[in-house]
């Protein structure tokens, strides 16, 4: 057992959040003669995780086996999520930046500190959108544009 789980720490595995029973095997014994353990487990490492993270394996009802099935579902549902909020370091190059995230910041919004700092955030999110919207959204186009006409010349 020291070995295996030497092996495990040293693959950086680490169990998937489950849903359903706790404990994965039984003696199918009612009384004091019941006996239930955790034996059964679905592990992943950080690439399985980066890749599919919100997974969870479900542990049912075992039926009439001893050991409770682990079912994991490993179709991609098909809703879309929005991108994560990705901050951009050319932002800070306009001159407005500073004046935004000040004004921003320097409005009073309740709850905890860390509530606050979420709110606070939240609320950028949407100017920096659209700073980048109104002077940033064709960077890249503007850039090869100007390239070219470097070249031209």
């Amino acid at each position: 057992m020291e070995e295996f789980g030497e092996c495990i720490k040293n693959c950086e595995m680490e169990d998937l959040s489950q849903t359903g029973l706790f404990f994965s095997w039984s003696n199918k014994r009612a009384g004091q003669g019941a006996i239930a353990k955790k034996i059964d487990r679905v592990l992943g490492n950080w690439g399985w995780f980066n890749e599919c993270g919100n997974l969870q394996v479900h542990f049912p009802p075992p039926g009439i086996s001893d050991h409770s099935p682990s079912i994991l579902q490993l179709k991609r549902l098909s809703f879309s999520r929005a991108r994560p909020f990705k901050y951009l370091n050319v932002w800070a190059s306009h001159p407005s930046f500073l004046a935004l995230v000040n004004e921003v910041w320097s409005q009073p919004v309740g709850g905890s500190p860390l509530e606050a700092v979420g709110r606070k955030l939240r609320m950028l999110k949407s100017v920096l959108k659209e700073l980048h919207r109104k002077y940033f959204k064709d960077l890249s186009t503007t850039c090869t544009l100007l390239k070219q006409e470097i070249e031209i010349h």
